[in-house]
């Protein structure tokens, strides 16, 4: 292996380096804000049957918390078992709320649009939540999350109030991470001996 290969190596693998403290970030982020995007507007469309759609994200946002958290694990920064015991329970509350809400909707006593709004209240107060303890780009995600319920709630053409909004947050996260990267870069690899 020659050293340039052992260099990309180590940047991939280090968890005090940029790949994992940054990159992985904020492709979690741009995913899940994508999955969020398409959720709402789903939820517009489908309210309902949007319902599996929400479920079936819980595990990814779970997945998503704890794949951003990993690089703290791996620097002994948290309890990783702590950490995940805590995602597990907070995800599977939110869970448990988006079953009583359908719940709800199917015993009458919230209809359709009731019943989709509420989801997405739901999972933007976990969102919010989960980000208290992960960080800010989760709090960023309830918050879009939020501002989508009041929107579909007031407009009937949401979309191109959060579609700026959306582009604005992934290029306010693109150039936090780039920021990074070259702080990263500056301190660890210019100046190194050829």
């Amino acid at each position: 292996m020659n050293d340039d290969e052992s260099g990309i190596t180590s940047v991939l693998h280090n968890p005090h380096g940029w790949f994992h403290r940054v990159f992985v970030n904020e492709v979690v982020f741009i995913f899940l804000l994508i999955l969020c995007f398409i959720g709402v507007a789903y939820t517009n469309f489908a309210s309902v049957r949007s319902y599996h759609y929400w479920l079936w994200m819980i595990p990814v946002f779970a997945v998503a918390a704890i794949t951003s958290e990993w690089s703290r694990y791996k620097r002994n920064e948290i309890d990783g078992y702590a950490f995940v015991r805590q995602q597990i329970l907070h995800w599977a509350a939110v869970f448990i709320a988006i079953k009583t809400i359908f719940l709800l909707n199917q015993i009458g006593r919230f209809d359709n649009d009731a019943t989709a709004l509420s989801l997405l209240m739901v999972l933007s107060l976990s969102t919010y939540m989960a980000g208290v303890y992960i960080g800010w780009r989760f709090i960023v995600l309830g918050l879009f999350l939020s501002l989508a319920t009041l929107l579909v709630a007031y407009m009937e053409a949401y979309m191109w109030v959060l579609i700026p909004v959306a582009a604005g947050i992934l290029l306010a996260g693109f150039s936090i991470a780039w920021w990074k990267f070259r702080r990263f870069r500056q301190q660890h690899w210019e100046g190194r001996p050829e």
